[in-house]
């Protein structure tokens, strides 16, 4: 799915032209072919699903394909001056900007992770978008792919209704996709530091969406609900500036 995404353009609709990049894809991947269809609904649903008010109700299919990064690549070093960054210096990372998601209960688990490397960590951001009426003024946003399978409490199938905040959030939690996003915002933040003019965090730096695709509805199905805001399997946080500076200065 995510080679199919990457190389999908988002506003090319063309159902035909979808079908045969999919199919092109489970061959290479030897999966069966039986599953296009399938698969091309599910990228239609990414494509043309309201990522909520945040981003001002925007959706992929709605944005230039000249303003999309795909696979993004960043590098960060895990030693600084003969120091190795740990646990402990990450964890503090997630004390600053209370009001924010994933908090001092977090940090908390950062530190079961016993982080003490040298070199670099390697990374690579599914997607980064601009949101905003006019380019220069956009807030830029990370968006990660998750294939993540949350069955619900009753029984074991996988529907949209188990993708709420609440479930999403503890798969977050349980993946350590907080940290994962914020090393994305950090790379990120640095990116536009580097390419675009007159940067300013506050302004610029939107946050992190984390699409579950399994957990996205039929799109007009989700539009006569009740509930129009934000759509199952669609979990996101905005830029903690002061998360963001401090990782910046650690790594």
């Amino acid at each position: 799915m995510h080679k199919i995404i990457e190389r999908f353009d988002f506003q090319n609709d063309n159902a035909d032209n979808l079908l045969d990049l999919i199919i092109e894809e489970l061959n290479f991947f030897q999966i069966d072919t039986s599953l296009a269809l399938k698969v091309r609904e599910g990228i239609f649903r990414i494509i043309n699903v309201s990522l909520g008010r945040k981003l001002l109700n925007k959706k992929l299919i709605d944005i230039s394909s000249n303003n999309i990064l795909k696979e993004v690549k960043y590098n960060l070093t895990l030693s600084y001056n003969g120091k190795n960054i740990n646990s402990y210096d990450i964890s503090k990372c997630f004390l600053l900007d209370q009001e924010f998601e994933f908090g001092k209960s977090y940090s908390n688990k950062i530190n079961d992770l016993q982080i003490l490397n040298k070199g670099f960590h390697s990374g690579c951001i599914d997607c980064v978008v601009p949101i905003g009426n006019k380019l220069e003024d956009s807030k830029w946003w990370v968006i990660d792919w998750k294939s993540n399978f949350i069955s619900g409490s009753e029984n074991s199938d996988c529907l949209p209704g188990n993708y709420n905040y609440e479930n999403m959030k503890e798969e977050m939690i349980k993946h350590h996709y907080p940290l994962q996003s914020h090393l994305y915002l950090l790379a990120l933040h640095r990116l536009l530091k580097w390419r675009l003019k007159n940067y300013q965090p506050n302004l610029h730096l939107g946050g992190y969406v984390y699409l579950f695709l399994k957990g996205l509805p039929d799109i007009k199905l989700f539009e006569k609900s009740v509930e129009k805001d934000i759509s199952p399997g669609i979990f996101i946080g905005q830029a903690p500036i002061n998360r963001i500076n401090y990782l910046d200065k650690l790594f």
